[in-house]
C-alpha cells in the first residue's frame, strides 16, 4: 500500500466536496415508506416518489416551521444552498469529478504498476480463470469433491 502523496490530498479534497454536493443537492433517491403483500402473499415495499436529500430536508424544515417550530435549517444555510443550485450546472460538476478521478488514477498509475511488478500476477486466480475459460475442471485442491457413496 502506499499513502497519499500532498497533491493527491489536495485533488481528493476537492473530489470529496464536489462529491458531496452532487450526491446531496442533485441525486434523487426512492425511500420505502411502506410494505405490503402481493396476490401471492409476497412483501413487497411501497417507496416514495424519487428527491434529493436537500428536498427532503427542505420538506421536514419547512413542516415544523408550520407546525410553530423553530425549523431545522438556518436562513442564512438555506440561502447559501439556494444559490449553489441556482449556480452550479450539474453536467459541469459531473464533468469535474471524472477530471479529477482522471488525474488521481494517473497520479497513480505508476506505483499501482511498480507494485503489480513486485507481487507478480496472482497464479491461483489466474489458472482458475483460465481452466475455466478451457471448460476443464480446475485442479485445485481445496475444492470440496462431492462423496462418492
Amino acid at each position: 500500500y502506499y499513502r497519499y502523496t500532498v497533491d493527491e490530498l489536495g485533488l481528493l479534497n476537492e473530489l470529496w466536496e464536489l462529491v458531496r454536493v452532487k450526491a446531496n443537492l442533485f441525486t434523487p433517491s426512492k425511500k420505502p415508506v411502506a410494505r405490503e403483500s402481493t396476490r401471492d402473499g409476497r412483501p413487497r415495499r411501497v417507496y416514495d416518489a424519487p428527491r434529493t436529500p436537500w428536498e427532503r430536508l427542505k420538506e421536514f424544515d419547512e413542516a415544523d416551521r408550520a407546525a410553530g417550530g423553530p425549523g431545522f435549517i438556518p436562513d442564512d444555510k438555506r440561502e447559501e444552498i439556494e444559490h449553489t443550485l441556482a449556480t452550479v450546472n450539474p453536467a459541469e460538476l459531473v464533468r469535474r469529478i471524472h477530471d479529477i478521478q482522471d488525474r488521481l488514477e494517473a497520479l497513480a498509475a505508476p506505483r499501482t504498476a511498480r507494485l503489480a511488478r513486485r507481487m507478480g500476477p496472482d497464479m491461483a486466480y489466474l489458472n482458475k480463470t483460465l481452466a475455466r475459460i478451457a471448460g476443464v475442471e480446475p485442479e485445485d485442491d481445496e475444492t470440496p469433491q462431492a462423496d462418492a457413496d
